[in-house]
């Protein structure tokens, strides 16, 4: 039978030795359980404390935002492969030496949380089973095939150039601007329909289309559609409102991801023979002339998928289940429930120490429950182990690239 906070509560009322709401009202009870258990999760460190996400992970793409995907992230404790994928362990480094291995190209498999302007992010550095695909490094106006350009005509985009100065990747990006006067249409469009043909099967509907953007300003720009497929009248589209972690665009360089299983279809494009490309730039009425919008490193990636464990800071979940930041009923039921119920013992004893040094205001009695409840959570943890991976520093030779390739389109 799980255990509730109603159990919990028997053993609190015996240590404190009374059942009554004269001095300790039922609140008061819950507020105590529920600092008590964080304790405990603070304390333990072991697998009890455990949760799993699924990341779907996307080769040349390091950062993924945790803030609201994984609410209850308190610490991370492992990153794995599948099953039969997984031959070596991730190693867990400090967001800082890792973004200088993600910079030198160093493959060696390895995660790190990192927690900055109030979200988190789990940075992943992985050599993905499923390399990414560069289609267009956006280097010359013929990349890839054919010729890209903007379209003067139905749209905003104009003076198309390569810029080598401000990119992502490789040795340049394509820049262009707008004259909102030249098209009425409240958009800036770059298209290709003469590249050279691939062939897609084995990424319809798998994969994911990313690719770096430069905005300007803001202020009036809403959204990017993206356009593929075998001509303007046969192919692909969606449209991405945010960029790839759901955050709103931001003045500056934007790593947007078009999923392609989310995508609409327009008649028949044929996935064999994918030689058209367009990206709209979308943007209010308000929008006002502007310069150096750019677009840089498209790539196709098929996810992986990897299993981050990671401890919860959820205290448990009411009858209903779901998930508790504090307990308000008795039916509720902590965490350890069904995994470890002997964790109650520490836990009534550490609610009992808090009341008494509380409400109660009997400071000896509470130093009393608190050395039991220490007393208590020493006999359980041992018998616990823990999976939680330590920070560790490698060495590596300075100046070195270790850079890993993409797969490459027809690139020319």
């Amino acid at each position: 039978m799980a255990v509730t906070v109603a159990n919990l509560i028997t053993n609190l009322d015996t240590y404190i030795g009374d059942s009554s709401t004269d001095r300790v009202s039922q609140a008061e009870r819950f507020q105590a359980l529920t600092e008590s258990v964080v304790w405990l999760q603070e304390e333990l460190g072991n697998d009890t404390t455990n949760a799993t996400y699924t990341l779907n992970y996307l080769d040349t793409v390091y950062a993924y935002k945790t803030t609201s995907a994984i609410a209850d992230l308190l610490d991370g404790a492992d990153l794995r492969r599948g099953q039969d994928d997984h031959v070596e362990s991730f190693t867990r480094k400090s967001p800082r030496e890792l973004a200088e291995e993600i910079g030198q190209g160093f493959g060696e498999s390895s995660w790190a949380i990192e927690r900055r302007d109030l979200n988190s992010y789990l940075i992943v550095n992985h050599g993905s089973k499923y390399p990414a695909y560069l289609i267009c490094d956006f280097e010359a106006t013929d990349s890839g095939g054919g010729t890209w350009e903007a379209d003067t005509t139905n749209s905003d985009a104009t003076n198309l150039t390569i810029d080598s100065n401000e990119f992502k990747q490789g040795a340049g990006s394509f820049n262009f601007d707008i004259t909102v006067a030249q098209s009425g249409n409240n958009r800036a469009t770059i298209t290709n329909s003469t590249l050279d043909a691939l062939d897609l099967s084995d990424y319809i509907d798998l994969a994911s289309w990313v690719f770096e953007v430069y905005i300007p300003d803001v202020t009036n720009f809403s959204s990017i559609t993206f356009y593929w497929g075998s001509d303007s009248s046969n192919y692909w589209s969606a449209t991405a409102t945010t960029d790839i972690n759901g955050s709103a665009f931001i003045a500056g360089w934007n790593t947007i991801k078009i999923n392609w299983a989310d995508a609409t279809k327009t008649s028949s494009p044929d996935v064999e023979n994918i030689d058209y490309i367009r990206f709209d730039f979308n943007y209010t009425g308000s929008q006002a002339d502007d310069t150096d919008f750019r677009i840089d490193y498209l790539r196709l990636v098929r996810p992986e998928k990897l299993t981050f464990h990671y401890t919860s800071w959820y205290v448990g979940q009411n009858s209903s289940g779901t998930d508790l930041t504090a307990f308000t009923a008795t039916t509720d039921v902590p965490f350890f429930s069904g995994q470890y119920d002997q964790y109650k013992y520490a836990v009534a004893h550490k609610a009992a120490s808090i009341l008494f040094y509380g409400p109660l205001r009997l400071a000896n009695e509470g130093g009393t429950q608190e050395v039991e409840a220490i007393k208590a959570l020493r006999r359980a943890i041992k018998f616990i182990p823990s999976s939680r991976t330590p920070e560790v520093k490698s060495f590596k030779v300075r100046g070195v690239s270790f850079r890993r390739g993409v797969r490459r389109a027809n690139i020319r």
